[in-house]
């Protein structure tokens, strides 16, 4: 492989002289060992000899996850006694699929985490808890590990382990930064607090931050992300990854937009009809991963919708950036004439002391129009706090939606009712148009 930590250090011109024979050598791998993508190629009449620079991607079709779905292992471009790891998605928008990594993949996995943590500062004898499942075929575990320990970091895996069995090791082991999803982190200051634990002295000089965005469209801190920087202080690094690109991005001092690795990655940014979107117009994140061996992928439609930049960054950067994941593509909402994502909603309750948890759902009205359920775990239920939560959401989401007040238990259990690995926030009842 020829990965280089520093790559995205050099002028845009070489980066892009690199990115060309990267991408060129990924489309050629995939044509020539991939059955889906020879089969595809030619169903679009395209051969790799027509790819001969960084414009040409537009030849190329799209990937969606449910040509993944649809035929799983034909993807695979290498023999099957050359897979290391398997890992698969969490099925959220269907049937998971599963991905095959080659050993050079996982090496690879191991690099752009090492570049991600060094983007958030992370250093050689740091000691970082990793609060994320480690298991149960998830890649996110064993790319923070991976990456931790080729960056020369050391590292404390607990995963998903009771608050106080966390608050337990971190009071004994002192570790300097931690990773975890941001509710975690919002339910860690809480429980210190009760048991009389100032966050302060855990020592937590950084802490990185997957799923959940804890930025706003423009940049600035939204209210999750609020509610940990009040904590924790201003330490956090938010994160965007994809299991099946077998990659993330990462902020890195600036906080001014999540950074690619471009010997690692390809961005687009495209439009309902597959057109591509200048800088910081909004549309669907569109990703073709460079170097992967196992399962290439091109041209692959994510289905969040963000925005990139391009623009060097003030850390020095030129690698190009994309924005916080604004919401998922077939998750966007309409209400009474406003478009709305969930995450609008969860921004709204997400500082509101008496809330607990939630779960958003929306479903079709008599009238064929979206309508949305908003399910409040919380111990308060008078109907002036249903009103504080009615006077938030059409504040900052200018909807009005219906409003259930249950034990937080419950909405716990509403969150993993099918024994899935992340909490199920929005659940989709919409009928499909026929």
């Amino acid at each position: 492989m020829s990965i280089s930590v520093s790559i995205d250090a050099l002028p845009a011109d070489l980066i892009k002289d690199i990115q060309r024979d990267l991408f060129i050598n990924t489309v050629r791998h995939a044509y020539e060992n991939s059955l889906f993508y020879k089969n595809r190629f030619d169903d679009n009449c395209v051969h790799p000899s027509d790819i001969k620079n960084l414009e040409d991607i537009k030849k190329l079709p799209f990937t969606g996850k449910e040509d993944i779905q649809k035929d799983n292992w034909s993807l695979l471009a290498v023999p099957r006694e050359n897979i290391s790891e398997i890992v698969s998605t969490t099925g959220t928008t269907g049937d998971p699929v599963f991905i095959a990594l080659t050993a050079n993949d996982l090496e690879r996995l191991a690099c752009n985490e090492e570049k991600s943590f060094g983007y958030a500062g992370a250093v050689k004898g740091d000691v970082f808890n990793i609060a994320v499942t480690c298991d149960n075929l998830f890649i996110a575990g064993i790319a923070y590990y991976r990456g931790l320990t080729k960056l020369g970091a050391s590292v404390t895996r607990l995963g998903p382990q009771n608050i106080l069995r966390h608050l337990d090791i971190m009071k004994e082991l002192k570790p300097t930064g931690i990773v975890a999803v941001p509710s975690f982190m919002v339910q860690l200051a809480r429980r210190a607090e009760e048991y009389g634990v100032p966050v302060k002295e855990l020592g937590i000089r950084k802490i990185v931050l997957i799923g959940d965005s804890i930025r706003d469209a423009d940049l600035t801190t939204n209210a999750l992300g609020n509610l940990i920087e009040t904590a924790f202080g201003k330490i956090c690094y938010s994160t965007y990854g994809i299991t099946e690109a077998q990659l993330s991005f990462c902020e890195c001092r600036v906080h001014h937009g999540l950074h690619s690795h471009p010997d690692l990655v390809l961005t687009e940014i495209v439009d309902e009809d597959g057109r591509l979107l200048p800088d910081g117009d909004e549309g669907e994140l569109v990703l073709t991963p460079l170097q992967l061996e196992g399962m290439p992928l091109i041209r692959y439609r994510t289905g969040d919708v963000t925005f990139k930049l391009s623009t060097p960054c003030a850390c020095g950067r030129n690698s190009a950036r994309i924005g916080p994941i604004i919401g998922r593509k077939q998750q966007k909402l309409k209400v009474k004439g406003v478009t709305l994502y969930p995450r609008n909603i969860e921004n709204a309750i997400l500082g509101l002391q008496d809330v607990i948890n939630y779960q958003i759902e929306a479903y079709t009205g008599d009238d064929r129009t979206d309508r949305i359920i908003l399910r409040i775990g919380s111990h308060v239920v008078n109907g002036g706090f249903k009103s504080v939560l009615k006077d938030a959401v059409l504040a900052k989401a200018r909807v009005t939606p219906e409003i259930e007040i249950e034990l937080p238990e419950e909405i716990e259990r509403r969150l993993f009712e099918n024994g899935g690995r992340k909490a199920v926030t929005f659940k989709d009842r919409r009928q499909k148009a026929i």
